[in-house]
């Protein structure tokens, strides 16, 4: 963000600088940890730390809300929101987190 906030400082008198979040602009050490789901909810992977910030609604179009999640004892996160949540991995490319489907950022597109 701060990158975005520097490309548009400066511009005085332009309005709707608003970008979309584009997952091919970021750093791909950012786009393997962390995963979106349908809503444009957002699931970011700490590294080393076993831990993930869930960001709840997509910032970019409505509202949303984050709180941080640390591992409870697999497959239990706690939140700083006060909730336990549980992960499930299917594979590589899919993960669920308190029931929702997430898809991995680095993944190659889907073939649907």
């Amino acid at each position: 963000m701060a990158r975005f906030r520097l490309q548009f400082a400066g511009r005085a008198g332009e309005t709707n600088l608003a970008v979309s979040l584009e997952p091919l602009l970021l750093r791909a050490e950012f786009r393997a940890r962390t995963w979106r789901s349908a809503d444009g909810s957002l699931l970011q992977g700490f590294a080393g730390k076993g831990g993930f910030r869930l960001t709840i609604g997509n910032c970019l179009a409505r509202i949303c809300a984050a709180s941080e999640c640390s591992d409870a004892g697999w497959p239990v996160y706690a939140c700083s929101d006060g909730r336990k949540r549980k992960m499930s991995v299917t594979d590589f490319v899919t993960a669920s987190f308190d029931g929702v489907p997430y898809r991995r950022l680095s993944a190659p597109p889907s073939q649907e």
